[in-house]
């Protein structure tokens, strides 16, 4: 099945620190020839050029532990005060840092190792990535899982905060992102659009298959500084296009809408096909375009989300966009 890429962009412009995450050269200095006449030699520098991605990835694990707020019960294994997150990382080899960090949200009865290749693209394309496995709502735990978007949003702030004191490396502080799957979307909704969780640190929100949750309360159209990118299957086995299509248009910044047709809840973006392939592409492009200039305009989104001329037909995807129109700076 062919598959379609629909991509709105919203009305606004955020503030975002440069330059796009690639690392710095090395330099290496030698002795010249002496210059003719002066008797002494002359230094000259060697400039080795700057890696570039696709980095190779390694991986390493680091526990967290919040002890401020509780661990509830799943099923008929109690909760416990304090909160463990045990966290996968994944790095790029061969660039120091400081790295510009996404923060992942594993979805519902679900863990960081289901997503995989998507964690490695980003970590393969220069950044420095964490997932979480959430004690309430991860597969790999005892008992019952339970959904908590609340306490998971926090989650992913208590993160970045443990990870920006360089547990994991050096972090850059202004190039930080989150995103998250199912749930996990879910959770950057409320990180994204509720003031209530709002972490003013984070500057890219990426909500895969997410939804505006029932049952939490706050006002879900306050104005957020950052960009949002929002993205589901067409054939979402649970429904969740019309949600996801809520959490774009709820939100007031920067925004894109990226849709496959014929995709599911999760192939459509951890998949082996071209279609799933090209939609991590696009997170990819959206992070390191909000990540490249100091202020972003829905405009440059929609430029960059177009896709090369003449890869449609062989990628399946195609991108329409909404033109942007009297953007203003983000808060």
């Amino acid at each position: 099945m062919a598959a379609l890429f629909l991509v709105v962009i919203g009305l606004a412009v955020a503030l975002w620190p440069s330059p796009s995450p690639t690392g710095r050269s090395g330099g290496a200095h030698g002795l010249s020839d002496p210059a003719p006449g002066s008797g002494r030699p002359t230094s000259t520098t060697t400039t080795h050029p700057a890696p570039q991605p696709p980095f190779a990835v390694e991986d390493e694990t680091e526990t967290f532990t919040d002890p401020s707020r509780p661990t509830p019960d799943r099923g008929d294994v109690p909760g416990h005060p304090g909160r463990t997150l045990v966290t996968v990382i994944r790095r790029p080899m061969g660039l120091p840092g400081p790295l510009p960090l996404i923060v992942f949200a594993h979805g519902w009865d679900s863990n960081p190792g289901v997503y995989e290749t998507l964690l490695d693209t980003w970590a393969a394309a220069g950044y420095l990535v964490a997932a979480p496995t959430f004690p309430d709502s991860a597969s790999t735990l005892p008992g019952e899982p339970i959904s908590d978007y609340p306490q998971q949003s926090l989650d992913l702030s208590f993160v970045i905060t443990q990870l920006l004191g360089g547990v994991a490396g050096p972090v850059n502080p202004a190039k930080i992102a989150v995103a998250g799957h199912s749930d996990g979307g879910t959770d950057i909704a409320l990180l994204a659009l509720n003031p209530v969780y709002a972490d003013h640190r984070i500057r890219a929100y990426i909500s895969l298959s997410g939804e505006i949750p029932a049952g939490v309360p706050g006002t879900w159209s306050a104005s957020t500084p950052g960009a949002l990118f929002v993205a589901v299957g067409t054939d979402d086995e649970y429904g969740l296009y019309p949600q996801s299509q809520q959490v774009f248009a709820s939100a007031d910044m920067p925004k894109a809408f990226v849709t496959l047709d014929g995709g599911d809840h999760l192939q459509t973006f951890i998949g082996d096909t071209p279609g799933a392939a090209a939609m991590r592409a696009q997170t990819v492009t959206f992070l390191n375009t909000v990540f490249a200039t100091k202020s972003v305009t829905s405009a440059q989104i929609a430029t960059a989300l177009e896709p090369p001329a003449g890869t449609g037909a062989s990628t399946g995807l195609t991108v329409t966009v909404e033109p942007a129109t009297g953007a203003a700076p983000a808060g």
